[in-house]
């Protein structure tokens, strides 16, 4: 019968008693940051995320694919030497896009099966073609031969 009646009982009301007065009610706003969720493992998400994402490897380029690259960076290199000598002159003068295979560095590490990444088409200003290093400066982001694949200008 005892547990009938407390269930049956009304919350009790503190209403400018002493106990309110010490204990006031926690607003709503902060009563619901009690129940939101929380990362128990920091970076595991980050890490759930890194594996679902869908890199490639890169295609090896054909002899045909290399040699009209060629052609074209030599075309580039004719015109930039008919500009200003100093790169930050060059700019807006020589704008190109090209499509360049750029690696993701956790996906390789993660896969261990050589570089993995995406294709992208950047583009910019062709500042300079250092043939030593093997790689153009598009708006001065340096980038490789070897991850070249098409030019447009």
């Amino acid at each position: 019968m005892e547990s009938l009646n407390s269930i049956t009982k009304k919350r009790p009301s503190h209403d400018g008693d002493a106990f309110s007065r010490r204990h006031p009610k926690m607003p709503r706003s902060n009563r619901a940051k009690l129940f939101m969720p929380f990362d128990a493992l920091d970076g595991f998400d980050e890490t759930m995320e890194a594996e679902t994402v869908e890199t490639i490897h890169p295609v090896p380029l054909t002899e045909e694919m290399k040699t009209e690259l060629g052609e074209k960076l030599q075309t580039l290199e004719a015109r930039l030497s008919t500009l200003p000598p100093k790169r930050y002159d060059r700019k807006g003068l020589l704008p190109i896009a090209v499509l360049y295979f750029e690696e993701d560095q956790s996906q390789t590490a993660l896969h261990k099966d050589g570089p993995r990444g995406h294709y992208h088409w950047l583009t910019g200003d062709l500042l300079d073609i250092d043939i030593l290093s093997h790689s153009i400066n598009l708006s001065g982001r340096p980038l490789r031969f070897d991850r070249l694949y098409a030019i447009e200008f």
